[in-house]
């Protein structure tokens, strides 16, 4: 009931009393009419710098919020970019002594520095977790490779553009080593924690590679023999009598795989790192700073 509405039905009220029609209920409902704009009026008066802060502050937390908005956008963009360089970059042609390209160490230590500037605020988690979503969808596309196209020189060169992407990801992606590396469905889940290691090596998984020459197929022999590798270039002489049973175990299993012959490249990966071992040129000190 608006306020003329009120006025009018307590002049009639006065001059035609009805006996459903309470005076006093129809003047406390004037009144609570009437103050509310009084209180609004006094307080805009009284407290109005309070008011004008108040508003500041909000349109100032909208602002910061449309910048990390931004930020993030431009982090984003940023990784596809770095992991977009490595794919195009990805090796063409295996060899024997592989070394991790270049392009793909690169890109790593980017986005690594990317992800490792933000402050530990939801926007970081935000990053991180995009950075493991887009390993499994990384994943999921190494599965769907395998399963879609049959074996051939095409097939590998694929999948290593996929595993080339993995890298670059592979610092950023260390938080989820252990989720990754616990996974019993997808093998591709089980190569984005290969490519961890292959870019950070863990002492901690050594004997988690050497499983992966029980029950894996040969691309991911071979990813896994480039992470022995790394972790022998990485450990040198500190883990050495580890890296050694790990390493023969390895070929052990390679040699003696039955579905088709041993993956020769596997081989010649970790003859190479047990030569290396034995006879190091260039001795590391040992160094782990992976979460378990």
């Amino acid at each position: 009931m608006t306020l003329p509405d009120m006025l009018w039905v307590l002049l009639l009220a006065e001059s035609t009393p009805a006996p459903n029609t309470s005076i006093f209920g129809l003047v406390v409902q004037l009144v609570a009419v009437l103050i509310w704009p009084a209180v609004v009026t006094v307080l805009l008066i009284t407290q109005r710098r309070v008011i004008n802060r108040l508003f500041s502050a909000l349109a100032l937390l909208a602002e910061s919020a449309n910048k990390i908005k931004v930020w993030q956008v431009e982090i984003e963009r940023d990784i596809d970019h770095e992991v977009g360089k490595a794919a195009e970059a990805a090796q063409v042609k295996i060899n024997a002594r592989p070394a991790i390209a270049k392009t793909e160490i690169v890109a790593a230590a980017r986005i690594e520095a990317l992800v490792g500037k933000l402050p530990d605020t939801p926007s970081k988690k935000n990053i991180l977790n995009s950075v493991r979503l887009r390993m499994l969808g990384l994943a999921e596309e190494y599965d769907s490779l395998r399963a879609s196209m049959p074996s051939s020189q095409q097939r590998t060169v694929e999948m290593n553009r996929v595993a080339a992407q993995m890298r670059a990801l592979g610092v950023a992606a260390i938080p989820w080593l252990k989720e990754f590396s616990r996974d019993q469905s997808s093998a591709g889940v089980r190569l984005c924690a290969i490519t961890i290691l292959q870019m950070a090596p863990s002492d901690r998984y050594l004997s988690w590679l050497e499983e992966r020459f029980k029950s894996e197929r040969p691309f991911i022999f071979y990813q896994a023999s480039i992470a022995l590798m790394e972790a022998v270039r990485t450990f040198g002489s500190s883990q050495k009598p580890n890296l050694l049973a790990v390493i023969n175990s390895a070929l052990d299993h390679l040699k003696a795989f039955t579905n088709g012959a041993p993956d020769r490249n596997s081989l010649n990966v970790l003859s190479a790192a047990l030569e290396e071992l034995r006879n190091p040129t260039n001795d590391v000190t040992a160094h782990n700073d992976l979460d378990e």
